[in-house]
């Protein structure tokens, strides 16, 4: 009898905590688990530029894992057209719950409703260590829409050996910078690569105190942008600049490896390809020459959240993973791109010392969002360069036609 009672005993308790363990968490009709609770699969949509940028984005991804093994990251790789790509599952209702969005593309975006702002999810202390000129690519009416991820501001690289046997100092101003390219021109070497892209030549825009855009209009019709282009296209009328094109090359990163010139201006992206390609050119990097103010471009990737994503909280988590310390400091420890985090400036000087440019290079700088008509804009004012680099058009008549071809 006492045996039976002690059994009565423990199934009643069974029961009773079981009845607790019922009322503890509430579940759905269905019988699910929470929201908080469920595994999910959260899509990132990415591209694949090259296979260090691949290792990066995946040991990233695995730290996360590592970290919420509830939330699986799934990758959608975007070949070819990224833009097209991207579009294109948008549109069937396919886009990945988080993507990577070029700060060229944000105004489009946002504008057309495709992202959510993302302020909510955000903390407002935290977000004072991102670059403010980078989140303001990404940000509109007060609202934030993308979290940066890396990026790269314009530098002067200049071949090493080429300025030692012309017994000269890199340049940090227009006169030196005009002077440095007349004393490298020799023996079939052009001092200076051009190129008629405003994402080159605008920076010149911006040390003379002018505009690319202002919002969404054009606003390089001015007597500073004609000046400032004036001088860049002298180089190419004194025969000490040329493009890349005319030194017969595809871009201006082969010009300074096959040593076809002596300066160029570029991002981090050419570091790579110096290595692979050119390891034997000695080159260093300054930020770029100042006219009568400092002016720069940057150019930079952020993850933004699809407003259609089901999983918006824990995509969001995602995102501020990868954009965090731990997830930035594998960005600055691989060298492939500059961490979005001021914090993490140090850690991307100490690692690489030579390159502590990229990180002068940034404050002051202007990030690349040209508004809603950026295509149009930077279309028009290349062919204007373009002009005024064949002798067809004098600065201000080239200006004056790209702003009329806005309308």
């Amino acid at each position: 009898m006492r045996s039976k009672k002690v059994i009565a005993l423990l199934l009643c308790a069974i029961m009773t905590a079981a009845l607790f363990a019922g009322c503890s968490k509430k579940t759905d009709t269905q019988g699910n688990k929470p929201a908080n609770d469920q595994d999910v699969i959260v899509t990132l949509g990415c591209w694949a530029s090259s296979d260090a940028e691949t290792k990066l984005l995946d040991d990233q991804i695995q730290a996360f894992q590592n970290a919420k093994p509830h939330i699986t990251i799934k990758k959608q790789v975007i070949t070819g057209d990224y833009l097209q790509g991207i579009q294109t599952k948008i549109a069937s209702k396919t886009a990945p719950d988080i993507y990577y969005l070029d700060v060229s593309l944000a105004a489009k975006f946002i504008n057309e409703k495709l992202v959510d702002p993302i302020d909510k999810y955000l903390d407002k202390a935290d977000m004072e260590d991102f670059f403010p000129n980078l989140l303001e690519g990404y940000q509109k009416d007060g609202k934030t829409y993308g979290i940066p991820k890396d990026y790269n501001p314009l530098v002067l690289f200049y071949n090493k050996d080429m300025f030692d046997k012309a017994g000269i100092k890199p340049p940090t101003t227009w006169d030196e910078l005009k002077e440095a390219a007349a004393k490298t021109t020799a023996n079939g070497v052009i001092g200076l690569t051009l190129e008629n892209d405003p994402q080159r030549f605008g920076a010149f825009i911006l040390q003379n105190g002018g505009k690319i855009n202002d919002g969404d209009k054009p606003a390089f019709n001015t007597p500073e942008a004609a000046e400032a282009l004036d001088f860049y296209y002298s180089f190419a009328k004194n025969k000490t600049g040329a493009t890349y094109k005319d030194m017969g090359v595809d871009w201006a990163g082969p010009a300074l490896a096959q040593k076809k010139t002596a300066m160029i201006m570029a991002g981090g992206w050419v570091i790579p390809f110096m290595t692979q390609n050119a390891p034997d050119v000695k080159y260093g990097m300054v930020p770029l020459p100042k006219g009568k103010q400092y002016g720069n471009l940057l150019f930079t990737v952020a993850y933004v959240l699809n407003k259609d994503s089901k999983h918006k909280d824990q995509a969001m988590d995602v995102a501020k993973f990868l954009t965090g310390k731990d997830g930035l400091k594998l960005v600055a420890d691989s060298g492939l791109a500059i961490p979005s985090r001021k914090s993490m400036a140090n850690e991307y000087v100490s690692k690489f010392p030579d390159r502590k440019a990229l990180i002068d290079a940034t404050p002051g700088s202007t990030v690349a969002n040209y508004g809603l008509n950026g295509s149009k804009i930077l279309d028009v004012l290349g062919k204007a360069g373009e002009k005024i680099q064949l002798g067809k058009a004098d600065s201000k008549t080239a200006l004056k036609e790209a702003e009329d071809a806005c309308k």
